[in-house]
């Protein structure tokens, strides 16, 4: 097995990291960077956890962070499994397709057909996702270290007015 590189800079809180990553859960993947992206670690604009992970590693690595449903989509809720008028689901669709339905407020939802029997759809509004651990594989690619706040230097003496 190939060894890793890894040298540069540790990565602290509010540093830029360059990072390619893939998203799966135990039966597939769900998402992947196809090209590398920056984010800033601990801003939370990317998955908090991984954020949080990626400190003290250094570019070349590759961390591997399990995130657990109640810090992505929630806990799979079955009060959101919901039973609708086959009427509201488009035709021709398939079980386990997404839909959109409408609801008394005139709000678009999406949400995964079940199955069709007698007249009524089961249709559920869950996240795919919710309830489902998912893996971040991570490779960190390149580290931005943030800029240090410059210190005021005390002013000397020469340079203060005396009056």
């Amino acid at each position: 097995m190939e060894e890793v590189r890894t040298e540069g800079p540790i990565i602290e809180e509010g540093d830029r990291v360059l990072i390619r990553y893939r998203v799966s859960t135990e039966k597939e993947v769900v998402d992947s960077a196809k090209e590398p992206v920056w984010i800033e670690v601990g801003t939370g604009n990317f998955m908090p956890a991984v954020e949080k992970a990626l400190i003290g590693h250094r570019p070349g690595e590759i961390v591997a962070v399990l995130v657990p449903p109640q810090e992505h989509y929630g806990p799979y809720d079955p009060k959101k499994l919901q039973l609708v008028p086959v009427e509201k689901v488009p035709q021709g669709v398939n079980p386990g397709a997404v839909i959109k339905l409408q609801d008394e407020y005139g709000v678009v939802h999406p949400a995964v057909l079940k199955k069709v029997e007698e007249g009524l759809a089961v249709v559920d509004f869950n996240h795919p996702l919710a309830g489902k651990t998912l893996r971040f594989d991570v490779e960190i690619i390149d580290v931005q270290k943030r800029p240090q706040p410059e210190k005021e230097q005390e002013p000397t003496r020469e340079g203060r007015s005396e009056g």
